[in-house]
């Protein structure tokens, strides 16, 4: 009779990749849930149907063409945002980081601790077999036992797995709400055509110093943090 033993690994507990990402090193993933709506946020708003409609396929074509015409003007207004310096000072994205981090290494200590606990079960009804210490009937009982055990750790791992994206998630979007409601109301004082996000290896290769307001609204966002 064999039983399979195999445990998922201990050392990274929740499945691949999940924590990897979910550790949000450098406000990484932050940045790409975060900034991909900053652009569309503009988009919006200063691309309005007169009829208050749908903006059709004409009317965006008038648009690019007004704003390229803007652009060898140099009227068109725009600024840029350094999300990497924004995830890192931004005291709420901080604090929301080491929340997740906390509740991250509650839920690996955890599985670890229950995987531990599954391999000492395993290896002593291994001593057991080889000791000829049980009997046949109870030796089946037992592994149907450490079989269930094994299945209910790999649902563990998926729900937690699933709790910390879930988590991630929703501060992703309370961060994401946070600094596009500021962006909103800091552009009713001056006035940009666009905000854009950048970081090193983006979408945005080359961006001049004097068009970054990355301080001004950390500045913003801090002192509204500091206010609740």
């Amino acid at each position: 009779m064999t039983t399979e033993t195999n445990t998922p690994e201990s050392t990274n507990p929740l499945r691949p990749g999940i924590p990897a990402s979910s550790r949000i090193s450098n406000g990484t993933i932050i940045n790409i849930v975060l900034f991909i709506g900053l652009i569309i946020l503009y988009v919006i708003n200063f691309m309005p149907s007169k009829r208050g409609d749908m903006v059709d396929g004409t009317e965006i074509e008038q648009e690019m063409d007004e704003i390229t015409t803007r652009l060898e003007e140099g009227t068109l207004n725009i600024a840029f945002v350094n999300s990497d310096t924004l995830m890192a000072h931004y005291k709420l994205a901080t604090t929301l980081r080491e929340e997740f981090e906390q509740e991250q290494s509650r839920l690996e200590n955890d599985l670890q601790r229950r995987q531990r606990s599954f391999q000492s079960e395993v290896e002593t009804f291994q001593r057991q077999i080889q000791a000829g210490s049980i009997s046949m009937d109870n030796a089946q009982l037992k592994e149907q036992e450490l079989m269930q055990m094994q299945q209910e750790l790999m649902q563990l791992n998926d729900t937690y797995s699933s709790r910390l994206m879930t988590k991630e998630l929703e501060m992703n979007i309370e961060l994401y709400e946070k600094i596009t409601d500021l962006l909103t109301r800091f552009n009713k004082e001056m006035g940009y055509d666009y905000i854009l996000g950048f970081t090193p290896g983006g979408g945005i290769l080359y961006a001049r110093e004097k068009h970054d307001i990355t301080q001004k609204v950390l500045e913003k966002l801090n002192e509204e943090y500091d206010t609740q």
